[in-house]
C-alpha cells in the first residue's frame, strides 16, 4: 500500500510540471474528480463554489487560489493564506 501511495505522489508532482492551459473565463478549474485545467487566464481565479466544483471567475478583491491538481487548493487573500486538503 505504501508503494502506491508514493507513486501516486510522485506522478502529481510530475503532472503539474508540465505546461497547461488555462481553463475558460467562468468555466470549472477543479473539485473533486476535477482532471481537466487547474489554473485560469490571468485576472482570473480559480474559486471554489463547492467541492465537486472550482470557478474562474474575475475578483475584484486581491484573493486568489491556486489548485495543485492533487486535491489541495491554497487560497491567498489580504489577510493571509490557507491550505484546503
Amino acid at each position: 500500500m505504501l508503494r502506491i501511495a508514493s507513486i501516486i505522489s510522485v506522478a502529481c508532482m510530475f503532472a503539474n510540471v508540465s505546461a497547461q492551459a488555462p481553463a475558460p473565463n467562468w468555466g470549472q478549474c477543479g473539485g473533486i474528480g476535477w482532471t481537466g485545467p487547474t489554473v485560469c487566464s490571468p485576472g482570473w481565479h480559480c474559486t471554489i463554489y463547492n467541492s465537486y466544483h472550482y470557478l474562474c471567475l474575475q475578483l475584484a478583491t486581491s484573493t486568489t487560489s491556486t489548485s495543485d491538481g492533487c486535491g489541495a487548493t491554497t487560497i491567498t487573500a489580504p489577510s493571509g493564506s490557507a491550505t484546503i486538503a
